[in-house]
């Protein structure tokens, strides 16, 4: 109780093991939905992208390497840059980032710029805003916590589930470069839902 009395205000959960806490868990969950869900159902933009650039296999499978790879190494860096600033504040930065990624890959000339775009730039985002994610449930759920964290990753299955069905839609009614400006715009009423959420 000492250590709890000792830590910042802004750093303590308004509840705990519920009520406020599921509102938190609402938020993650909609974090999973869209980063997982995009980097699971990258391999249906493969195919136009390979196509478009006359690349390979090979090529886009080093897209989404980095993007997979940068998503869960930057771990560390987020959550130091979480204990520093927040979750709250770290996962608007990563929804920034990969939003600004996600919109200069509508003007890629060559696969090595979906690499930078979307493999180191996405990458790197997803990665601000994936461990957060986790972290803040674990801060507001005690007794709960399993659940509440079996909630929140259900998220990605949800998102492949629907981000392949909408992305696979719109590359027939449009093409591969409307759908990242499409995801662009989608990722940043995240930054205004995390910013409006009272949480770390």
């Amino acid at each position: 109780m000492e250590e709890e009395a000792r830590k910042p205000i802004a750093y303590r959960p308004r509840a705990l093991d519920g009520g406020y806490g599921w509102v938190v868990v609402l938020g993650s969950f909609l974090i999973h939905v869209f980063t997982d869900g995009f980097v699971y159902s990258f391999g249906v933009i493969a195919e136009s992208l390979i196509k478009e650039f006359d690349s390979s296999n090979t090529v886009v499978s080093t897209i989404l390497s980095l993007l997979t790879g940068l998503m869960l190494a930057t771990g560390p860096l987020a959550s130091a840059i979480c204990n520093r600033i927040g979750c709250r504040i770290t996962t608007i930065i990563g929804a920034i980032i990969a939003s600004f990624g996600c919109a200069i890959s509508y003007f890629a000339t060559s696969m090595a710029f979906l690499i930078f775009s979307v493999g180191i730039v996405m990458g790197t985002g997803f990665g601000l805003m994936y461990c957060p994610a986790i972290v803040i449930v674990t801060i507001y759920f005690e007794k709960y916590r399993s659940l509440a964290t079996g909630v929140t990753v259900c998220g990605a299955g949800v998102g492949t589930f629907i981000f392949s069905k909408i992305i696979s839609i719109l590359i027939v009614q449009f093409d591969w470069r409307t759908v990242f400006i499409i995801y662009a715009v989608l990722v940043l009423p995240l930054c205004a839902l995390w910013y409006s959420l009272q949480t770390c």
